[in-house]
């Protein structure tokens, strides 16, 4: 699903609004990742590499996860949806690969379910483009799998 241009709110040339409303859906994810920010870059503010602060939001879920910690899960996942009925293609590609790739890699590494893990917090639109995702590195024969188990 790709915007109208005059449906953008999430666009590149703003990818810190792209952050703000991730971080906003949880207090520890926003001191989280001002501490994060600030350590990484101290002043150096436009030098960020958007694609690694992505992945630290990622590796953040991850350790909620692990923890049982998932209560801001929906308000995260549904921010998530938000940003993706209402951005441009870059955004659209830096929240499937640089968010959803980064969370379905650190799954596959620590032992989580990624293939229906999260279908209880994902969105229509979210949920297609985060299967299509599995579809692109491992092919489709994963949704068979699920189907018969």
């Amino acid at each position: 699903m790709t915007p109208q241009s005059s449906n953008i709110e999430f666009s590149q040339d703003h990818i810190n609004k792209v952050f703000l409303a991730l971080t906003s859906t949880d207090e520890e994810l926003t001191k989280h990742f001002d501490k994060y920010i600030f350590e990484e870059y101290d002043d150096d503010f436009p030098n960020r590499l958007d694609y690694l602060d992505i992945a630290e939001i990622a590796r953040f879920l991850i350790a909620k996860i692990q923890t049982g910690q998932t209560g801001f899960f929906q308000k995260f996942f549904t921010q998530v949806e938000v940003i993706l009925s209402k951005c441009d293609s870059y955004v659209g590609e830096f929240i499937v690969i640089g968010l959803f790739e980064s969370i379905q890699n650190n799954c596959g590494h620590k032992g989580i379910d990624y293939y229906q893990g999260f279908n209880k917090w994902l969105n229509p639109v979210s949920k297609q483009k985060w299967d299509d995702l599995i579809d692109g590195w491992e092919g489709k024969g994963w949704r068979e799998k699920i189907t018969n188990s």
